[in-house]
């Protein structure tokens, strides 16, 4: 035997057992897919096979439990290889519902004893019931799950413990913190994601649900403003409160609302109508009482008359008094008005009762408009000579309506308009005294080319105002002062009852012609004559101020063809009257064209004739004054004049009218 290899064999032996009972090269051996070996510190021991242990929960204590409350539990396990050894660095995830776990995967590694534990507390503190975690350990691509741990939820016995206001007596509209801390009233442990709702009889937070955190604690800020926007004061109590979760109150106590600062906070002007003007009889303006800047309610403020119409009222009709009036939750003084029978400027002013140096003054404030009066009722048109033959050819009529004093009526004012041929808008609404209508030609055309127009609109007579207080008194006259042949002074009756659309132009009803009526009044007070501008059927007037009022318009329906009348051509002059019909009743229509050219036919007398208008008009004038038809033939409007210069016996003249048809009509004259 070779003693040498024995020897070093033995050697080879001993080495080995000496170092394994040092210690050296302990641990566990995995093998790997090359069939290599991988220490994990455990003795050196394979490992095949992951274990894991039950779930067990302990309490606060370190006590085995079954059930979490708010305080929370741990659960632990134990992972071990086949031999019952701790695996170390293995990962164990847990799982389940209605808990909320100490990472955010729910994933710790297990210690050197191969232990593994993680916090849990339940999702909602007032949650109660049954519930089940489990458990999966997972090392070195082998794992293992635990079976289901079956453990219920208790409700927390939250309480709110600690609230205080760090400021118990503000200013109105002032800010505090309000302070507590969440906490379990059984173990006295401060509990943190706890919500607290808070509330006041009066006042605002921010924010008004709060978390508990950081220990427990919660804070909010309080205002002394309620959600309404106004200010805040006397004592009021807050409130904090959660789910299942008993109620904690603190008070705070307000200093009362200091006022200072009055605003007019009417934002259009205010324009009255007078007691009888038809329009509302009363008024508002507003003034608004603020507290730095947020409104201040219930406070007194004085309302005093500054200057006024002397028979304007206030507060209550028939009030002239400084009176005392109480600011609304909204911190707004309403003031209302009353006007009486006269204009004028108003101004009213408000004062803070308990500091006259807070006060503020109305603007914009009158008593200006009043009924429309008879002889405030004007119509004016664009054109009044329309084409008879052009279906649609319009004229506006424009309406404008005054009260007695001379101001503009209340808008909305209605005036209505009636008429004998083609069509009218029926009716108009006045905007400061204004409004318009269009009459346009279509059929009916009247035969005598002549149109009448009626407007009408309730209102006032016109009267002598004789004891000067602006206001219709029983016996003064419904009269107008008119020269008399002597030039004096005296009264002329304008009365008026019942009218009619005067299509005859005879200044009186005629039923068998059919023409319009309009029956209002009754009495048998003497009425004025009956006009072509202002119809009135005499015997229906009364004495009272209210009436219908009426204006009468003429327009001409002309034809395009022109008739010609007393032309002559002789010294400097040439002339001729130019009418639209036969019957010489209505003028050429508006636009109409009017030219004379000379033809000179006597060159070698050396004159050149030449003809210049210098009476009428080319084109033909916008508007005429149609009076009656025997009126109008008779008058000038419907004169043309030349001034020739260098005409001589056997000159002729062209004479041609061409109406806005294209329509000509022409003649020719000889130079006499």
């Amino acid at each position: 035997m070779d003693t040498r290899k024995f020897t070093g064999k033995l050697s080879a032996i001993a080495i080995s057992i000496l170092l394994a009972s040092c210690g050296g090269g302990g641990g566990y051996y995995d093998k790997n897919d090359n069939g290599n070996s991988n220490g994990n510190g455990n003795g050196g021991t394979t490992v095949e096979a992951v274990n894991i242990t039950t779930i067990t929960l302990y309490d606060l204590n370190n006590t085995t439990t079954n059930s979490v409350t708010a305080a929370g539990a741990t659960a632990k396990v134990k992972v071990t290889d086949q031999a019952g050894k701790g695996i170390s660095g293995a990962i164990v995830t847990f799982s389940g519902e209605g808990v909320i776990f100490g990472t955010t995967n729910g994933a710790v590694l297990t210690n050197a004893d191969g232990e593994a534990s993680i916090s849990i507390k339940p999702q909602d503190i007032n949650t109660t019931g049954a519930y089940q975690i489990s458990a999966t350990a997972n090392y070195n691509g082998t794992s293992a799950t635990t079976s289901p741990y079956s453990f219920t939820l208790q409700a927390a016995n939250i309480i709110l413990f600690g609230m205080v206001a760090a400021t118990a007596d503000l200013e109105s509209g002032a800010s505090t913190n309000i302070t507590l801390k969440t906490q379990d009233a059984n173990t006295k442990v401060n509990q943190n994601n706890v919500t607290v709702n808070f509330s006041a009889s009066c006042g605002t937070f921010e924010p008004a649900i709060v978390a508990s955190s950081n220990q427990g604690d919660v804070t909010t800020s309080y205002k002394a403003i309620g959600t309404d926007g106004k200010l805040c004061e006397g004592k009021h109590t807050i409130r904090a409160s959660g789910s299942n979760i008993p109620e904690s109150r603190v008070e705070v106590n307000i200093a009362a609302i200091e006022a200072n600062s009055l605003v007019y906070t009417t934002t259009n002007a205010v324009n009255l109508g007078i007691k009888n003007s038809g329009s509302a009889a009363s008024g508002q303006i507003e003034f608004t009482l603020y507290a730095n800047g947020t409104p201040a309610a219930n406070k007194d403020v004085n309302i005093e008359l500054v200057r006024a119409p002397e028979d304007l009222s206030f507060i209550s009709l028939g009030n002239r008094t400084i009176k005392t009036v109480k600011s609304d939750p909204n911190g707004k003084v309403v003031v209302t008005l009353y006007p009486g029978d006269k204009p004028g400027p108003v101004e009213i002013k408000a004062t803070l009762a308990s500091n006259n140096t807070v006060s503020a003054l109305s603007k914009n404030v009158a008593v200006s408009t009043g009924r429309v009066t008879q002889d405030g009722f004007s119509l004016s048109v664009s054109k009044n000579a329309l084409q008879n033959k052009v279906d649609g050819d319009s004229a506006t009529i424009n309406v404008m309506l005054r009260d007695r004093t001379g101001n503009p009526v209340p808008n909305g004012t209605v005036v209505s308009f009636i008429s004998e041929g083609g069509v009218v808008t029926p009716n108009c609404s006045t905007t400061d005294g204004r409004c318009s209508v269009t009459l346009s030609v279509q059929d009916p055309r009247p035969l005598d080319n002549r149109v009448t127009v009626l407007a009408y609109v309730e209102g006032e007579k016109q009267y002598i105002d004789k004891n000067g207080n602006n206001l219709y008194d029983e016996g003064e006259p419904f009269a107008k002062l008119v020269n008399d042949s002597t030039g004096k002074l005296v009264e002329e009756n304008t009365n008026i009852g019942d009218f009619f659309r005067d299509d005859n132009e005879n200044n009186q009803y005629d039923a068998n012609f059919g023409e319009y009526i309009y029956k209002r009044s009754f009495g048998n007070a003497l009425c004025g004559l009956s006009t072509i501008d202002q119809p009135n059927i005499a015997g229906t007037c009364n004495s009272g101020l209210s009436a219908v009022l009426r204006q009468q318009l003429l327009f001409a329906f002309s034809e395009n063809t022109a008739t010609f009348t007393n032309v002559t051509a002789s010294g400097s002059s040439l002339s001729f009257n130019l009418y639209a019909n036969s019957m010489q009743s209505v003028p050429m229509p508006t636009g109409s064209t009017v030219s004379v050219t000379p033809e000179d036919n006597t060159k070698d007398n050396n004159l050149s004739c030449s003809a210049e208008l210098v009476q009428g008009s080319s084109p033909v004038a916008s508007v005429f004054n149609l009076l009656t038809p025997t009126t109008f033939k008779n008058s000038t409007q419907t004169l043309y004049g030349y001034r020739l210069k260098e005409c001589a016996v056997g000159d002729m003249f062209k004479v041609s009218v061409a109406a806005p048809d294209g329509k000509v009509s022409t003649i020719i004259l000889a130079y006499k």
